[in-house]
């Protein structure tokens, strides 16, 4: 390991894309970054990832770093950046899963079963009259949860043709629905995102 005499010589070093900088940094500041980073986490070994992460992040803006500034100021910004990204998925992984708890959890009446089978017939009957190109694109994205780029992949088409189908299989949904019933429609845009 090359021997620095101070940070601003490290940083020109790191800078110029010479590992020695990172190290020189990576040696003195990872104990106090990763402490910085455990109340944030929920186990040692994530704060640990995301101690190597922000080091990562580190050699990637390198050529950007501005020497007259204080290294270590950035690495405890990119740590405490990289902390919150990784509570904000942490939190809405969660909801997703609360959410799916609740579905499951949920129960429904005759009553609401007959209803949702009564709307799942009439939507039926209205992507039946649809373009077969339109409704493969809409079951695609709707009931498989394909993105456009896979859809457009599978399909061999653009994605800009996926677009078109999905907008107008939507478009004569939104006409249907603006011609029937709210509760139909609050239905419908509860279970297909519309």
């Amino acid at each position: 390991m090359q021997r620095f005499t101070c940070d601003t010589e490290a940083i020109n070093a790191l800078t110029r894309s010479d590992m020695c900088g990172l190290e020189y940094f990576y040696n003195l500041y990872f104990q106090g970054v990763k402490s910085f980073l455990t109340p944030y986490c929920r186990l040692t070994a994530d704060a640990d990832e995301i101690t190597q992460d922000t080091f990562l992040k580190l050699w990637e803006m390198r050529k950007r770093i501005n020497p007259d500034q204080s290294l270590k100021n950035l690495l405890f910004t990119i740590a405490k950046n990289k902390a919150l990204d990784e509570i904000r998925k942490f939190k809405s992984h969660e909801a997703k899963l609360n959410f799916l708890e609740l579905s499951k959890d949920r129960s429904f009446s005759t009553f609401d079963e007959i209803i949702f089978a009564d709307y799942e017939r009439v939507l039926g009957s209205v992507l039946d009259h649809l373009p077969s190109r339109n409704l493969e694109v809409f079951n695609l994205s709707r009931k498989q949860h394909l993105s456009n780029k896979d859809i457009s992949l599978q399909l061999n088409i653009s994605v800009k043709a996926v677009e078109k189908h999905i907008s107008k299989t939507l478009s004569h949904l939104r006409i249907f629905l603006k011609n029937h019933q709210i509760s139909c429609f609050i239905f419908f845009t509860t279970f297909f995102n519309l």
